[in-house]
């Protein structure tokens, strides 16, 4: 039995996220959202110095080849921290007084937010429309291999037998951007009409504050000429912040929740800034959308709602011999420090969350794990979080 509770992230502060890039002198800093890695790195961190870990010990346990629970037992610290399961983080907002539920589906809910989630690749619209409230929203399906001419008639268990993704019409189409209401996550994943009003433009969950710095010689404490930089932090809007899921080891769970609502705050992003944490457990937990067993002349899909890092690069090894077309976003760059080795991560690049991977209808599906990466201290971490939709050839 496990147990599940989310977390709300309230940032204290502006927030800066760095990415993969080096940041140098006359270099531009440019902040990003929060990796799951991120979040992981800083809920543990705020755990294990709460209950008197020793890092060095934490360190030298890893690099003998422990795995992460018994190194943090080793170096004095609880360990139910290395077996928490995180997913998220994802931004979320409140809900005004009278507003719906979060998710149409569940109006019974008693949650009084919802979480937005970055906008599936196969989601488009007419290029040249006047605004985002004008813009007609297109699905794109995969294509009927009889449909084009020469096309390889293999099943989807090779990239050379993957299909195009279409959409028939006359008008060029491009991505859509911005991020799905609760409502929009709902109606694409049960493969019905997404509205524009479902979509919402990044400007209005957040903004970019820019300052520009100059480096101080630490000897004469005076400026060193020629050194400028500029760096960009996150500042969220009113009502929006931070949201995750933990889940609990059975044995140890109350133990843990107690722990996660001790926190109080916990450093998240970059230059000491803080985020408070607040436990939302049962029925106020987001209430997550799902279409997870596909209907009549319906076939599955998976929606990537959190960045997802593969050994095939683009392509998850749990959907091996499933997978028939795929719409994949694009790479985010990821590295950082690990705290406990006392030194940096290896680069690697992510899928971007919004791919939305396309399934055939296989009668007796192999069971896939809860999140897709393929390393599982990346799932624990929560890097490839999904949901699961329906679509249809016609």
């Amino acid at each position: 039995m496990t147990t599940i509770v989310g977390l709300k992230l309230d940032p204290l502060d502006v927030l800066f996220f760095r990415d993969g890039r080096p940041f140098e002198a006359a270099t531009r800093g440019q902040t990003g959202l929060p990796l799951p890695q991120t979040l992981a790195g800083a809920l543990r961190t705020a755990l294990l110095e709460r209950h008197g870990c020793r890092f060095d010990e934490l360190a030298k346990g890893l690099t003998q080849g422990a795995n992460l629970a018994e190194a943090i037992a080793q170096a004095g610290g609880p360990a139910w921290a290395g077996q928490i399961r995180l997913r998220g983080p994802w931004l979320a907002r409140h809900l005004e007084k009278n507003e719906p539920p979060p998710c149409d589906h569940a109006p019974s809910s008693s949650c009084d937010f919802e979480v937005l989630v970055p906008a599936p690749a196969a989601l488009h619209h007419v290029k040249g429309d006047a605004g985002p409230g004008d813009r007609e929203l297109i699905r794109l399906r995969p294509i009927a291999p009889e449909d084009l001419p020469g096309w390889p008639q293999t099943a989807g268990s090779t990239q050379r037998g993957l299909r195009p993704l279409w959409h028939h019409g006359s008008k060029p189409t491009e991505p859509a951007k911005g991020y799905l209401t609760g409502t929009g996550l709902a109606k694409f994943l049960r493969g019905e009409k997404v509205a524009c009003e479902d979509l919402v433009e990044e400007k209005h969950l957040l903004e970019r504050d820019e300052r520009t710095g100059i480096a101080v010689d630490p000897d004469r404490l005076s400026v060193e000429e020629s050194k400028i930089y500029t760096i960009s932090l996150l500042a969220l809007r009113r009502g929006v912040f931070f949201y995750a899921e933990a889940t609990m080891p059975g044995a140890e769970a109350d133990t843990a929740v107690s722990a996660l609502k001790a926190l109080d705050t916990i450093a998240f992003g970059g230059e000491g800034r803080r985020a408070r944490v607040t436990v939302v457990e049962n029925p106020r937990r987001f209430p997550w959308p799902e279409a997870a067993n596909p209907g009549a002349n319906q076939k599955s899909l998976l929606l990537l709602t959190t960045p997802g890092i593969f050994a095939g690069q683009w392509k998850p090894q749990a959907l091996e011999g499933r997978l028939i077309a795929a719409a994949v976003p694009g790479a985010i760059p990821v590295s950082g420090w690990d705290l406990a080795r006392g030194g940096p991560k290896p680069a690697r690049f992510a899928v971007a969350a919004g791919a939305v991977y396309y399934l055939d209808s296989n009668p007796q599906p192999v069971p896939l794990p809860d999140c897709l990466a393929d390393d599982p201290q990346d799932q624990v971490q929560g890097w490839g979080s999904y949901l699961k939709g329906v679509w249809t050839d016609e």
